[in-house]
């Protein structure tokens, strides 16, 4: 593909690697570990990059999948206005509680962490020497009892939570509820620690998919201490926060800084047009990766009664879908003319006829699906962009039963039919799931040897150009 230089930019900084495992060390980025994430150094070469000269208080960063924040964290430690679209609330708190954390009274979240850590190291105490002494039956029988419950409508496979961990669980709700008239905000901030920590003692692992200890080949727990990772986490969070109010004096905030726990395709209802300089972000991936599962957990703990709609919306709403949604329906008709992408649809369909919902027409629709949402996608996005404005878009190929969608260079493509320039930069010849290519739904094309990789799609909105219509 033809490379673009593009007028304004100089000499660009190199795009660092987005892979997101840096962030586990990293102030602020390391509050949530986030498979679908990308690296603060990523972000931070791109702002480089495109907004290196420009005046922080006139300049706005825009990502519409921010994931847990890592593209506002880094906007907003450089005092640019920043904005997020997020539609997995427990991420969209995630990235809320980053920026707003330069706000937080850090005595008084200092204490509440010390209180917590007092009273729950009773409460652990106590339920451990029950536990041990009585084994499975009647340990509670003596034991202060709880008033918070388990979420009523959550689900699992093998109990979430051994019977004394449970116990420990419910006591640190407890606490927290009791925070929130006094402190709303430090009261989010433990609920966070407590999202952020819950599968670690609980009977489900991540690997990296959401599923039961068992179904990995590992042990149940049969009890485990709550107090001792949430205080690490809160310590964490304390520690950030205070470096943060360092850097940028407590309570500063940009004009703008703002997290929308919403879809995207929303944004006009949020947002002025042309008044975007710079989008950095990484939508889902070609991939099935059932996002809504692998915090189903936390959406049930956290937002309780609200969970079933929150997950349908998530279902309905996010960019993409799932193949399970619409693998029985009639073929799906592509919403803009690409000749190469409608040849490679057309063959995926042909793949294993007579399969049903496991034949290559299920997955045409689940791909086809995926790219006209891409086509909305730019369709928003370009009236939002001033004039002039850049926008770094990583995704990665991918393979379906054998044919390889270089997704990359057809996002290049239809942001090009909307007005856009476009250009393509790979930035990791391998990524995760690269083991596994040659087995079942990422079987290799025959022939080929095709490798999955991340590439940047960068897209310039010309001064010039009249207007997006199509």
């Amino acid at each position: 593909m033809q490379q673009l230089t593009f007028p304004d930019v100089g000499e660009a900084a190199v795009l660092a690697d987005p892979a997101f495992s840096s962030n586990k060390r990293r102030p602020l980025h390391r509050w949530v570990n986030w498979i679908a994430g990308f690296s603060a150094d990523f972000v931070a070469s791109t702002i480089e990059r495109y907004l290196g000269s420009a005046d922080p208080a006139s300049a706005c960063v825009l990502d519409p999948f921010a994931g847990v924040g890592t593209t506002l964290v880094e906007a907003f430690r450089r005092r640019f206005g920043t904005v997020g679209f997020e539609i997995n609330p427990f991420a969209a708190l995630a990235a809320r509680l980053k920026l707003a954390c330069v706000r937080l009274d850090l005595a008084r979240f200092e204490a509440a962490i010390a209180t917590y850590d007092r009273l729950l190291g009773e409460v652990e105490t106590e339920t451990d020497a029950a536990y041990r002494a009585n084994g499975s039956t009647d340990w509670e029988a003596r034991l202060p009892q709880p008033a918070s419950a388990p979420p009523r409508a959550f689900r699992s496979r093998v109990p979430f939570f051994s019977p004394p961990v449970l116990h420990k669980v419910l006591f640190t709700l407890d606490y927290v509820g009791g925070l929130r008239e006094g402190d709303p905000l430090i009261a989010d901030m433990f609920r966070l620690a407590f999202g952020a920590t819950m599968v670690g003692y609980s009977n489900y692992t991540y690997e990296p998919s959401l599923g039961s200890r068992p179904g990995s080949g590992k042990a149940l727990i049969d009890n485990a201490s709550v107090r001792l990772p949430v205080v690490a986490k809160l310590s964490e969070m304390l520690a950030d926060a205070a470096e943060l109010q360092t850097m940028l004096g407590r309570g500063a905030q940009p004009a703008l800084a703002a997290v929308h726990a919403m879809s995207f395709f929303r944004a006009p209802e949020c947002l002025r047009p042309q008044s975007i300089d710079l989008v950095v972000t990484s939508p889902p991936y070609l991939n099935n990766y059932h996002y809504p599962r692998n915090t189903r957990p936390q959406v049930h703990w956290l937002f309780g009664d609200h969970a079933a709609r929150i997950l349908r919306q998530m279902e309905t709403e996010s960019f993409g879908t799932f193949w399970q949604t619409v693998r029985d329906l009639p073929p799906i008709a592509l919403h803009m003319p690409h000749a190469g992408l409608g040849e490679r649809l057309a063959a995926l369909r042909d793949v294993s006829p007579g399969r049903g919902a496991y034949s290559g027409a299920g997955w045409a629709n689940y791909a086809t699906t995926y790219f006209n949402d891409a086509y909305r996608f730019f369709r928003v996005l370009w009236p939002l962009l001033k004039p002039g404005a850049h926008a770094v878009i990583v995704v990665g190929n991918s393979l379906l039963k054998g044919i390889e969608f270089q997704v990359d260079r057809i996002f290049a493509d239809i942001a090009r039919m909307v007005g856009f320039d476009a250009a393509v930069e790979v930035v990791r010849s391998s990524r995760v799931g690269s083991s596994i290519v040659g087995t079942g739904l990422r079987s290799k094309p025959r022939g080929a040897r095709a490798a999955l990789y991340e590439a940047a799609v960068i897209l310039h909105k010309s001064a010039s150009h009249p207007d997006g219509s199509v």
